[in-house]
């Protein structure tokens, strides 16, 4: 099971009013921000739904605008109902709006003793991320943060051995409690897609075998778990970019696919279907018929 990263059991006795934290990966960036605001708020790392810890959401896929951030500063009231601190966590997949960063800014310049701010970013899924995070945030609201890096505390090699594969997943926020079979299924259809140099048709014969095994996989878990097919498909091309990019002699051809991955996680993200953005990634990578 996750713990919590030492860097945030450390803010926990003396916290500051606002936080930036970045990381490689989004997901496991949510959870740790998810536990440490239960620390904050109720001295508990095991999350739960709780008014005076407000994730941050929107209408729009990709960004939050300023009306979502006067929703938290004047509809809702920024003092705790029960906890000792209100936590507001804007996610890392939705950008701040100019607009919207200028009134947060407003905000965290005059803090309330009884709210903490934390802003998440990521960056690129095989880089380290540091300077990609820190770019999307305006500097103004950089400087009146406390900027923490959080680096994964799971050793992942990337090797695509099944312990691996699971350790990678569950380090996120999956907290895996499945059949074995289940996770070897799915580490072995993410790992066939390694290879680029088949043709056209076999790519799109192993794109539906990954999609098929990520649905079979997520139908394990209970609905409370909040466990989709597109996250876990996220998580495991995740993997796969992240086993590619570490190899020996990475070639043109391979770099240019591991930007592509990028990009359909990005697109999958922002909500368009899996089965679309995957085809385009077969159209545009390997060899044609």
């Amino acid at each position: 099971m996750t713990t919590v990263n030492k860097k945030l059991t450390q803010e926990v006795e003396s916290p500051f009013h606002s936080y930036l934290l970045f990381s490689n990966f989004s997901s496991e960036l949510v959870k740790q921000a998810k536990m440490f605001a239960m620390l904050l708020a109720f001295d508990t790392k095991d999350y739960a739904d709780h008014p005076d810890i407000k994730i941050i959401d929107s209408e729009n896929l990709n960004t939050l605008g300023v009306e979502d951030i006067r929703d938290v500063i004047n509809k809702d009231s920024l003092s705790p109902i029960e906890g000792k601190y209100k936590v507001v966590i804007f996610p890392p997949v939705k950008s701040l709006t100019e607009e919207a960063s200028n009134a947060l800014l407003k905000t965290i310049e005059e803090p309330s003793s009884r709210s903490i701010f934390i802003i998440l970013s990521s960056g690129k899924f095989w880089s380290h991320a540091r300077d990609d995070s820190q770019n999307t945030i305006l500097s103004t609201i950089k400087s009146r943060c406390r900027t923490i890096f959080l680096e994964s505390e799971n050793e992942i090699k990337f090797d695509f051995s099944t312990l691996d594969f699971e350790k990678f997943l569950d380090g996120t926020y999956l907290n895996l409690n499945i059949e074995k079979n289940l996770v070897e299924k799915l580490q072995e259809v993410t790992q066939d897609l390694k290879d680029i140099n088949e043709t056209e048709s076999e790519r799109i014969k192993r794109y539906q075998i990954f999609l098929n095994t990520i649905n079979e996989f997520v139908s394990n878990f209970d609905e409370t778990r909040n466990i989709t097919p597109n996250s876990v498909l996220i998580e495991s091309l995740t993997y796969l970019g992240s086993s590619l990019i570490i190899q020996e002699n990475l070639d043109q051809d391979y770099y240019d696919f591991i930007l592509k991955l990028e990009t359909a996680m990005q697109e999958i993200s922002s909500g368009m279907r899996p089965q679309i953005v995957l085809s385009n990634l077969t159209i545009n990578s390997g060899s044609n018929e």
